[in-house]
């Protein structure tokens, strides 16, 4: 990851694709002397490289040393050194490897980095909102009630009191048409399921490839979704109905509270977008400003092992 690290100090920054630099509330890094201006500076990523670009600050910016012309890009490597406003406050380009997908948190300056395209916050052991990469490449974010928004690079947004910031390598184009996806059988999820209950072991079944998934812990969640599917379309239950289980009911049976349903639901995402599994987004859905979830694949199997 791309990190900007102080030279006189022992602060450091993770690149966002753009990197606001000043003393103002919305700036990613955020300085404090009276010399740095409310929006002094700018790095970002060019599509092969960083780029430092001065906002027309009060008392300037210099990369190695030079002073820089405002509105201008100038290139930096690894090594790089910029100061802002002020010889001692300089920093150092230490790593120039491109930038993530990130969270940040404006008040704290901590930063949440993608992991198989999903970002959990408050935490990926808690999440109570995620932001997910779906088969489209389109980010989007999802809160515990399910409403879903699209996401685009530099897009605020506020949860629990705090300001975060969402950054992405490239912008999301939401309008995008998805008419020339490749058509293809839906995939069987399979489960094999052991005499008393204790292991299930998961599989991904394609026309011409099986993905092994493992036994995990959160297996059982979907397992009791899956059957909750199976058993609403016994009941010849129309598809849009079918397989819907309330998240606080489901808690109780599984002995745990809503808030680790949530959590294993992001657990699920990410083990199955691990695995490389295009539907890694959806394989839990959500119905919205509801708390309801189904299980989001249609094609399931449970066989005994």
């Amino acid at each position: 990851m791309a990190e900007l690290r102080e030279e006189s100090g022992d602060r450091a920054c993770v690149l966002m694709a753009e990197h606001l630099i000043g003393r103002g509330p919305q700036c990613a890094l955020r300085l404090e002397p009276k010399y740095v201006s409310t929006q002094h500076a700018v790095i970002r990523w060019s599509g092969n490289g960083w780029e430092l670009i001065d906002r027309a600050s009060r008392n300037g910016t210099r990369l190695n040393g030079e002073a820089v012309d405002p509105g201008r890009a100038y290139r930096m490597v690894k090594g790089s050194v910029v100061s802002f406003g002020h010889p001692d406050q300089r920093w150092c380009l230490v790593d120039a490897s491109e930038p993530q997908a990130m969270v940040l948190a404006l008040d704290s300056g901590d930063v949440r980095v993608e992991n198989f395209g999903m970002i959990g916050i408050p935490s990926t052991d808690s999440p109570e909102i995620t932001l997910f990469k779906d088969a489209d490449g389109i980010w989007r974010m999802e809160d515990s009630e399910g409403t879903v928004r699209g996401l685009r690079n530099g897009q605020p947004f506020e949860f629990g009191g705090q300001s975060y910031v969402f950054s992405c390598p490239s912008s999301n184009d939401l309008t995008a048409s998805v008419g020339t996806a490749v058509q293809r059988r839906a995939p069987t999820l399979k489960f094999v399921v052991s005499s008393d209950e204790d292991f299930v072991e998961l599989s991904m079944e394609y026309e011409n490839k099986s993905v092994a998934l493992g036994s995990r812990a959160h297996n059982y969640l979907l397992l009791t979704l899956a059957r909750q599917k199976l058993a609403d379309s016994a009941e010849q239950i129309p598809a849009p109905s079918c397989g819907w289980m309330d998240k606080d009911q489901l808690a109780g049976g599984l002995r745990m509270t809503p808030q680790q349903i949530d959590g294993e639901i992001f657990r699920i995402r990410r083990h199955f977008a691990s695995h490389g599994v295009p539907e890694s987004s959806s394989v839990v859905e959500r119905r919205e400003r509801t708390r309801l979830i189904r299980l989001g694949l249609d094609r399931v199997l449970v066989e005994r092992g």
